[in-house]
């Protein structure tokens, strides 16, 4: 007697212009795929890591491209070299074995057309809408035709979608503002996945309380508030002399981020680390009395949430955090220290608020934990496999409109 054959698993692909598995946002998408019984295939940038490579049961694609920080047309020629590799390579493969789905991680928004063929044969496509490139583009370049010309490609790419995802309800809105259909995007936070912070292999907590450790990572650009973040030290270093200011990361902003240091004269009370490994960070993150994340505001930064403001939640550490709209849409002025973004006496007042109130930064603690466990990977997860069962098995009894219920603070109205 025969054993009966099992089912073929449904193919996934997740495209990213980005490295993999340094980008935990894709990592943790494609392992909620992996274990939703999807064959998950990532195309992303080579870099310097082997071309073809299997991690944790997930088949990573790298397409002979590396990312270089530089003028306009070296961004443009990666975007445009990037979408033909990534065209050719899932048409390839669904020659060979049709994609179930495939999900395109923004930016470049256009990048999802690198899906026609699969799609026309059958796939399914979707489109992570991490950031919106025509408010990002607008910080960086002030032109009104560029702006509304990046506009019409966001739509264009969210009508060509059979689904859509983006990182806030504030978000949301905006693109609905400009002609989206609401009922085809879905809000998942990019809370991270817990499993991969590996808590258990971290150095133990620092016993040394001589020093009040301030932490910011991630990206090191212009907009994410470096030189606000500087001058606030400069202000409090005099009444706070233990204060220490450690920055990760790396970006078109690192060599004025280290001149100013050194022009401040904060080598005492500042120190920048550059990039760091997952696990580095990983004891960062535990070894840090508090987190900044002092964005400034733009058309930009009040639609989205960081990254890193999860992580500093995720580790029970207190949050100062600039005063944006979509920020303030999910947490409460009783859970975050918020300043106004942009100014170094509101944050200098904000980080001797956390030193010197140690019972109030527990209580926000407590209460920032409250909404974060809400916000959580495990329910963000359910939003986000939803979409994948609706358009796989054609059945919608898990609704997309279960999400909204995950992705805002409790007794918050809705934007109008």
């Amino acid at each position: 007697m025969t054993a009966s054959k099992q089912p073929a698993r449904k193919r996934a692909a997740i495209v990213r212009l980005a490295g993999y598995p340094q980008d935990m946002l894709v990592r943790r998408e494609a392992t909620a795929l992996r274990d939703a019984g999807f064959e998950t295939h990532i195309f992303c940038l080579r870099g310097c890591q082997p071309a073809e490579e299997v991690i944790d049961a997930i088949y990573v694609h790298r397409l002979p491209l590396r990312r270089k920080k530089g003028a306009v047309l070296r961004t443009l020629f990666e975007y445009v070299m990037f979408f033909w590799l990534v065209a050719c390579k899932l048409t390839l493969f669904h020659w060979r074995k049709p994609w179930a789905v495939i999900q395109v991680n923004t930016m470049p928004d256009f990048l999802v057309f690198a899906t026609l063929i699969p799609r026309l044969l059958g796939a399914k496509v979707t489109l992570q809408m991490y950031e919106p490139m025509p408010e990002l583009w607008a910080t960086q370049f002030s032109s009104f035709w560029l702006t509304k010309f990046l506009q019409q490609i966001e739509q264009w790419s969210l009508r060509y979608a059979h689904a859509a995802f983006t990182v806030t309800q504030t978000l949301k809105e905006r693109f609905v503002s400009r002609g989206a259909d609401p009922c085809k995007i879905t809000v998942v936070l990019n809370v991270p996945d817990p499993q991969f912070f590996a808590m258990e292999h971290a150095s133990p907590p620092k016993t040394d309380s001589s020093r009040f450790t301030l932490l910011c990572h991630g990206a090191v650009e212009e907009r994410y508030g470096h030189d606000t973040m500087l001058q606030a030290i400069e202000l409090v270093r005099a009444t706070l002399p233990n204060v220490c200011l450690r920055i990760t990361g790396n970006g078109s902003y690192r060599q004025a981020l280290v001149r100013q240091i050194e022009q401040r004269d904060l080598q005492d009370h500042v120190q920048y680390l550059g990039y760091v490994s997952w696990e580095q960070l990983v004891e960062e993150l535990t070894n840090a009395d508090a987190g900044i994340v002092a964005q400034k505001s733009s058309p930009y930064s009040n639609l989205v949430h960081t990254g890193k403001m999860y992580d500093f939640l995720a580790f029970g550490k207190p949050v100062i955090v600039s005063r944006l709209e979509a920020v303030r849409a999910y947490f409460g002025e009783d859970m975050l220290f918020f300043f106004e973004a942009g100014n170094p006496h509101d944050l200098a007042r904000a980080i001797l608020e956390v030193y010197h109130q140690p019972c109030k930064r527990a209580r926000m603690v407590q209460n920032a934990l409250r909404a974060y466990r809400q916000y959580s990977w495990e329910n963000q997860k359910i939003a986000y496999l939803g979409v994948y069962h609706r358009l796989v098995t054609g059945l919608t009894h898990l609704v997309v409109g279960q999400a909204s219920s995950l992705t805002r603070r409790p007794g918050r109205p809705s934007h109008k």
